[in-house]
């Protein structure tokens, strides 16, 4: 299984998602620190979810490195997120 996968089934099984997203931006990392050619290790994450609900941005980023810890502790290098509750979401 990917990386992407497994990031995906961590998220799946410990939030209550509305909706997400699961993107490997490693490519546009090439030459950057952290970069491992042919491996995933930068990605950016979309989720929503009610589980963020009063939650300020650190918690709610804090939530979602601790479950993908075991990721960080291989090759995944860096993660950039948007994580926003669903009436969030309907407002931008």
């Amino acid at each position: 299984m990917n990386r992407k996968a497994k990031i995906t089934n961590i998220l799946n099984e410990n939030f209550d998602i509305y909706r997400y997203s699961v993107s490997d931006v490693s490519e546009l990392h090439k030459g950057h620190s952290g970069y491992v050619k042919g491996e995933e290790t930068h990605f950016e994450i979309i989720i929503i979810s009610n589980d963020f609900e009063n939650k300020n941005r650190l918690e709610r980023h804090k939530m979602v490195n601790n479950c993908l810890k075991n990721e960080f502790e291989g090759s995944l290098h860096s993660i950039s997120y948007k994580l926003m509750t669903v009436l969030e979401s309907k407002k931008n």
